[in-house]
């Protein structure tokens, strides 16, 4: 998987972000503190990713390619702040919605299923229903025939 992780979280549970890399998953970059990028200028878009950046590798050791802005947010401005200094921006095909609270994990196993595609990117967060789902989701999409992969295996 390719797990986007704000500066903040990687400063607060560096151990966490190290783990994550050393089990072998891709660690992209989520911002440092989860301004709505629209809302900031592109100077402060690319602070927030450069702080991120910073915090991650710190706790990694992994220098970050790719960035997935908070809220989806995605004004030109705020993508031209990510390419200016080296990122991709990424974007899913596939939100769980997991963040809502009213969500069940049975809600989040069918929105991914019945969404699902080749070369899908799925968006979750780190819920206790969305861990509740996962591991059905990942059975079920082995067994349709579906490989999981990093960003990087998946993009070219």
């Amino acid at each position: 998987a390719t797990f986007f992780i704000t500066g903040r979280f990687a400063t607060k549970f560096p151990d966490i972000v190290k783990l994550i890399a050393e089990e072998g998953h891709e660690i992209g970059n989520h911002g440092y503190s989860h301004p709505h990028p629209d809302k900031i200028s592109k100077k402060e878009n690319q602070d927030e990713i450069l702080k991120a950046a910073e915090a991650i590798y710190e706790a990694s050791g992994v220098e970050t390619i790719y960035f997935a802005p908070p809220y989806g947010e995605h004004k030109p401005h705020v993508v031209e702040a990510a390419a200016e200094i080296g990122y991709k921006t990424i974007m899913w095909t596939v939100d769980t919605v997991d963040w809502d609270k009213n969500k069940q994990p049975q809600d989040i196993y069918e929105k991914v299923i019945k969404n699902i595609q080749n070369g899908a990117i799925v968006l979750m967060h780190p819920t206790d229903r969305t861990l509740t789902a996962l591991d059905n989701i990942i059975k079920d999409l082995q067994q349709k025939g579906y490989e999981l992969v990093t960003l990087s295996k998946l993009l070219p």
